[in-house]
């Protein structure tokens, strides 16, 4: 009888454990869909901001004099000069750590410069505000100008000179103005 006791008590244990896995089993592949539905969701509705930011230099430049701010730069200013008396830039590196930014529908201006003395200003156009990027800038020294490189997930990528501060009133958009013809975003109109 003992015996009989011990075997039924075996069995309920075995039959609990194998409820258990199933629980565990079940719970897993719910936090699994969960999780899965969370990120399609968010890719239309944007519940968590993931667009980010990396920003990089080669020796023997100084990773803490990077500075990139973010804001809305007209390209109908007088010269970039303008761009440093902006009170809406938000800094969003300083020459520390990289990380989130928020990016909106339509147009994202950065406003990137090295040590107070060099920038360069970008625009991207978003077309869905419910989009994240990742947005890796480099600043680099070649031929004795500073550079700037931007690669934006598969979306937009260049490698361009970057401008002195000193110079800002004789440039708009990062081209010296001329009086006869305008000049936005590097493209000339008549």
């Amino acid at each position: 009888m003992g015996n009989l006791i011990r075997i039924k008590i075996y069995k309920i244990l075995n039959l609990m454990k194998m409820l258990l896995k199933k629980r565990i089993l079940v719970v897993a592949c719910f936090v699994l869909v969960t999780v899965f539905a969370f990120f399609q969701i968010n890719k239309t509705i944007k519940i968590i901001e993931f667009t980010s930011i990396n920003v990089k230099t080669e020796n023997p430049l100084n990773i803490e004099k990077v500075k990139v701010y973010q804001g809305y730069y007209s390209i109908n200013r007088k010269s970039d000069a303008e761009m440093f008396y902006n009170n809406h830039n938000q800094i969003i590196f300083n020459g520390k750590g990289n990380g989130k930014i928020k990016t909106e529908y339509g147009e994202n201006d950065f406003l990137v410069t090295y040590d107070n003395k060099y920038y360069f200003q970008f625009r991207q156009f978003c077309t869905n505000s419910n989009d994240y990027y990742k947005y890796d800038l480099k600043v680099f020294k070649k031929a004795n100008k500073f550079y700037l490189k931007v690669f934006i997930d598969k979306e937009m990528k260049f490698e361009r000179p970057m401008n002195l501060i000193s110079d800002a009133k004789k440039l708009r958009c990062n081209k010296i103005i001329d009086e006869e013809k305008e000049n936005y975003n590097g493209i000339e109109l008549n």
